[in-house]
Formats: C-alpha cells, structure tokens, sequence
C-alpha cells in the first residue's frame, strides 16, 4: 500500500461529475436573463450525502450508462442523452427527476426567483382570535365514517 496516496471521499470520477453537470443542465436550464440558476450550477451530491445516501450508488449507474461521447456533446445532444436515459429505465429516471426537483426547489436562489421566500411559510405562526371556532366548519361539514378493523 502506497501511504503518500490522497484519498478522497467525494464519490464522483473526474469525468462522472461532468456527465452529471450536463445531464443536471439538460434536466433544469439556467434561465436565459440569469436570474434561475440551471441545476447542475447546485451541489447534488451533497445533498444527495445528506438526504437521500441510499441514491448515490444509483446515480453512479445512470451516470455510467452515459457514453464517454456525452462528455463532448452539444447541449441538445445532452438533452436527447436525458431523453434516452429516461425510456430506457423510467423508474430509475424518475427517482433522479424527484432527487434533482427536491434540490433545485429548497435552493434559496430558486426561491427567491419565483417569489416564494425561504423558510416557513408562517414563521411567526398564525393568529386565530380567540373563540373564532369558525376555522374548523369546514371539518364539520365532512359526513361522519368509519373505517373497519381488520
């Protein structure tokens, strides 16, 4: 064993995180003014790390499934790469459309872009008056049922 070796524990080749880039710009372009970020600008594998490991090993197989030729592409032809990807395994490819959209969409750039400010919606909570049971008509409108117990 070589001691004078670096390791690394980023989980992505040299050539694998320029096939994700393209393919994560193929999926969400930037936006032509600038102001939304396209998704391979946003860091996938980390949240990947922190959300959801169990996709890492999955991501490392669509992202090998994508020819060498991929990596010199034009951009259409990195969108047509995406197309291919997802007839040919619709299920592991909407894993990856789910992945990218709950990145893209907590991104506080994104947010802001269209309109929605980061954070929860209520942070101050909401005010019910006192008394107002009114709030709860629309639960007592629902007819009344039961479920069995297997």
């Amino acid at each position: 064993m070589n001691d004078t070796i670096i390791a690394t524990d980023f989980p992505l080749t040299d050539a694998q995180r320029k096939k994700l880039g393209y393919l994560l710009n193929a999926l969400i372009p930037a936006s032509q003014d600038g102001h939304m970020p396209s998704a391979g600008e946003l860091d996938l594998i980390s949240y990947l790390e922190a959300n959801a490991v169990d996709f890492l090993p999955v991501l490392l197989t669509i992202l090998d499934d994508l020819d060498e030729e991929f990596l010199t592409d034009t951009p259409e032809e990195h969108h047509q790469g995406a197309l291919a990807l997802s007839h040919d395994n619709p299920a592991r490819f909407q894993e990856l459309i789910y992945q990218v959209y709950a990145l893209y969409y907590q991104n506080p750039a994104v947010l802001e872009g269209i309109g929605a400010a980061a954070g929860p919606p209520f942070p101050q909570g909401n005010t019910v008056e006192s008394g107002d049971l009114s709030l709860l008509d629309p639960v007592l409108a629902i007819a009344k049922s039961y479920r069995a117990v297997p």
